[in-house]
């Protein structure tokens, strides 16, 4: 089991994790997104349906990123942007990685903020965004 980070220890500009983490958008983790979100829309059953993708399964593959952080139990999600660049396919598989672009301390809180690139197989952007969360207690 990967060791918990001291706020102390994380620093501005590293980058998590070392190598891109993988996500591939499979038919079966797609049936899932779907059946949890109750979404039975006629967008993803019909037609070509198998050939799209929700652009909010980003939620999916943001948990392990997020998780890759190694922060201590306790912190809080307290904000979060996402942009799709562009549609994500069936099958397809994403390279992931974040980057800490700030840390502060606020009202004895600490925070860390992480912007993330999930990238296709062609190296083209599929989405982007911002995680802000208040730090776990250190260890």
């Amino acid at each position: 089991m990967q060791r918990y980070r001291r706020f102390d220890e994380v620093e501005v500009g590293e980058v998590f994790p070392a190598a891109p983490l993988t996500f591939t958008a499979d038919g079966e983790k797609v049936a899932a997104f779907l059946a949890a979100t109750g979404n039975d829309g006629r967008l993803y059953r019909d037609g070509e349906a198998l050939a799209r993708v929700p652009s909010m399964i980003a939620c999916v593959y943001l948990i392990d990123l997020l998780t890759a952080r190694r922060s201590p139990p306790g912190g809080i999600h307290a904000k979060q942007t996402l942009a799709f660049h562009r549609p994500l396919r069936l099958g397809e598989t994403l390279s992931i990685q974040g980057r800490v672009t700030e840390k502060y301390v606020r009202k004895e809180r600490p925070y860390v903020v992480s912007t993330f690139e999930a990238h296709g197989e062609d190296g083209s952007l599929v989405s982007s965004g911002q995680v802000t969360s208040i730090w776990g207690r250190d260890p």
